[in-house]
């Protein structure tokens, strides 16, 4: 498991890659829905935001309610496993709903051009 150090890094760095292609494509690409760039721009940002907020959470139990360290550390090992899985799964699943809307923001022509090369 990650510490909250390298998970704070890796949002910064998916939101801010996401951030970047959206803002590249609508500069490069002839045809791309630049209106709603704006609109996920702030989405990917409220999603770095929300999800470094969700980094930091506690262990609500004390080593006194264990019969000893052992169980404590055990316990706490596991409800930190299960709190990070679950920011893990609900970061990819905005980030997988923003990659959608960045494809869909493609002309078709450029679609069709990304499968024929990648059939090929």
């Amino acid at each position: 498991m990650a510490n909250k150090r390298s998970v704070k890094k890796q949002i910064r760095t998916i939101c801010g890659e996401l951030a970047a292609e959206l803002l590249t494509a609508s500069a490069v690409i002839d045809g791309f829905d630049t209106d709603r760039v704006q609109a996920l721009v702030g989405r990917i940002a409220s999603l770095q935001v929300n999800a470094l907020s969700h980094c930091s959470f506690a262990y609500e139990k004390s080593k006194k309610e264990f019969a000893d360290a052992r169980a404590y550390n055990n316990a706490r090992s596991s409800y930190n496993h299960k709190a990070f899985a679950k920011l893990a799964a609900d970061t990819q699943t905005e980030v997988a709903a923003i990659l959608k809307e960045m494809n869909a923001m493609l002309p078709q022509s450029v679609r069709d051009a990304v499968k024929q090369t990648a059939a090929e």
